[in-house]
């Protein structure tokens, strides 16, 4: 897995199920930006619990923000599964969510 290519048309032929692609593109491109900056917020989280030297307000603050981190990261991992299940529903060969059977 990697970056996905953000051009899917070639111009003027471009329809809705390319505007769905690049609707998955932009989001799949999103997840990883948003992995690697919640494994930096977690690395932060860890050097802040580290060198609390034993200061139970420092160690309790570390540890609210490793919750919040992994709560936005859940929230945004939910939010990706939610869109990644409609735009597979309105690209699904053989039927569209927006019509008739094709």
């Amino acid at each position: 897995m990697g970056w996905e290519p953000l051009i899917v048309c070639g111009g003027a032929d471009c329809g809705f199920g390319d505007l769905i692609k690049l609707t998955n593109a932009l989001i799949h491109d999103l997840i990883i930006l948003s992995t690697l900056l919640a494994a930096i917020a977690f690395s932060y989280v860890g050097f802040k619990l580290l060198t609390a030297g034993g200061d139970e307000g420092a160690m309790k603050s570390a540890k609210a923000s490793a919750w919040a981190v992994l709560k936005g990261f859940l929230w945004i991992l939910v939010a990706w599964l939610l869109v990644y299940t409609i735009t597979n529903g309105l690209l699904a060969p053989g039927y569209s969510l927006l019509g008739a059977p094709k």
